[in-house]
């Protein structure tokens, strides 16, 4: 398993990180961390676009999921049949929103190699010919950001940029009527405030590297949802005809 991380994940990030260390980055990594980001998210825009527009469509719908969930109230079988038609009928798909994080998580794996041993002479050993070594690689960012060792105002703005985040993707939901749900209700609140909240504890442990990755993986969620909400209106997919 070790093997296959190394050969599919770290050698090919750390490659295409000291890449642009040369290059683009002017010798700054977390620059070259930021720029690999932006890159990999560019990459992964048509899937995480897709879930966002789902994610709209399906906070649109809360309503017409009250409906059945009172016309089916004693009848679970009925209420799912009616729910996953609605689906069917929008084009939407209700987990589509964890495939871009679940793609993300092994980047961070590799990322954390990456902050712990990728700056030690040693591991250059691992560039590919058409990679130049650089010799040595500068671990601080900005002159001054050290990204071998945790950084606590890093770790409060991935907390902030998440929560901007969460603010965002959370519909508010009326005082009363057909739109309101205690569950929608509890659900807005666990992802406005335990994810930002579970960002900073996470990223708490580790090197700056990471909640720099977080920072800026986060803030092209923030122009990607802006981008959603603007360009469309309410239910985002129309029903299937």
């Amino acid at each position: 398993m070790s093997f296959l991380f190394n050969k599919i994940l770290y050698i090919p990030l750390f490659n295409f990180l000291v890449f642009l260390y040369n290059t683009v980055a002017l010798n700054d990594f977390g620059l070259a961390i930021i720029i690999a980001t932006v890159i990999i998210r560019l990459i992964l825009s048509p899937l995480s676009l897709k879930s966002l527009k789902s994610q709209k469509a399906l906070q649109e719908l809360q309503p017409r999921l009250k409906e059945i969930q009172e016309k089916y109230k004693n009848d679970r079988q009925a209420q799912s049949q009616a729910v996953m038609q609605l689906y069917k009928e929008y084009n939407i798909n209700p987990f589509s929103g964890c495939l871009p994080i679940l793609i993300q998580l092994p980047i961070l794996f590799a990322l954390y190699r990456v902050s712990i041993s990728g700056f030690s002479p040693d591991s250059l050993s691992v560039l590919y010919p058409l990679v130049e070594n650089p010799g040595t690689i500068n671990k601080f960012f900005l002159g001054f950001i050290d990204l071998t060792r945790r950084n606590i105002p890093l770790v409060f703005l991935a907390g902030i940029f998440q929560f901007i985040q969460s603010k965002m993707t959370v519909k508010k939901t009326p005082k009363s009527g057909i739109g309101k749900t205690e569950f929608q209700d509890v659900m807005n609140k666990q992802i406005l405030y335990f994810f930002p909240i579970l960002t900073i504890l996470v990223a708490w442990n580790f090197p700056a590297g990471l909640p720099l990755y977080w920072v800026a993986t986060t803030v092209f969620s923030i122009i990607e949802q802006f981008v959603i909400n603007r360009t469309y209106g309410r239910i985002s997919q129309k029903p299937n005809t």
